[in-house]
């Protein structure tokens, strides 16, 4: 059984309608973060599944990658918090091409476990996207409440355009990481 974790609903959920048609996978949730992702490939490794890969939503670090291209490990630098900056995201792109906040915690779980590891990852925003402080505070937690986003975009309407281009992007990203790892799964070996 290969195991594919992703930390939103929002990245899993194309995946998880293509993987109805397909044999020995399974798909699982594990929530934003490190110690989620942490937690959720542990009880993953208790099933002895045949390979884990952590799936979802990356931020390009170089110019050359652009919305819903895809990038596995060891690509992918984990860190603990949303890259929000582009002069950030450049540093980081010295030594990487995308950053997540789950893979690096999945693969350890893994690498102790002896589990086969892949992270793949579609890109959700570009190095020179800038996230603004009131739309990375609404997505906290990986879970937009309705009365949050409502609030907050009275508070300040100009987020509307941030959170649009935002959920058009995620959702490109979305059906591009299911694409790849229909792909992926259907092949022999991830």
């Amino acid at each position: 059984m290969i195991a594919v974790l992703f930390a939103l609903e929002r990245e899993a959920a194309p995946f998880r309608r293509a993987a109805r048609a397909l044999t020995g996978v399974s798909v699982h949730v594990s929530g934003v973060g490190r110690e989620c992702a942490c937690e959720a490939a542990n009880r993953l490794v208790g099933n002895n599944p045949s390979s884990v890969i952590a799936a979802g939503f990356c931020g390009a670090l170089v110019p050359a990658l652009r919305v819903g291209d895809i990038v596995r490990s060891p690509r992918i630098v984990t860190v603990d918090h949303l890259v929000t900056d582009p002069a950030e995201k450049r540093r980081l792109g010295a030594s990487h091409d995308a950053v997540d906040m789950e893979s690096a915690a999945v693969e350890e779980v893994c690498a102790a476990a002896g589990v086969p590891f892949l992270a793949v990852r579609a890109v959700s925003d570009a190095v020179d996207t800038a996230l603004s402080p009131g739309l990375v505070k609404m997505l906290a937690g990986g879970k937009v409440s309705v009365m949050r986003a409502c609030a907050a975009l009275v508070r300040r309407p100009a987020l509307l355009g941030e959170f649009l281009r935002l959920a058009r992007d995620t959702k490109r990203a979305a059906r591009n990481l299911a694409r790849e790892l229909v792909r992926l799964v259907a092949s022999p070996t991830p």
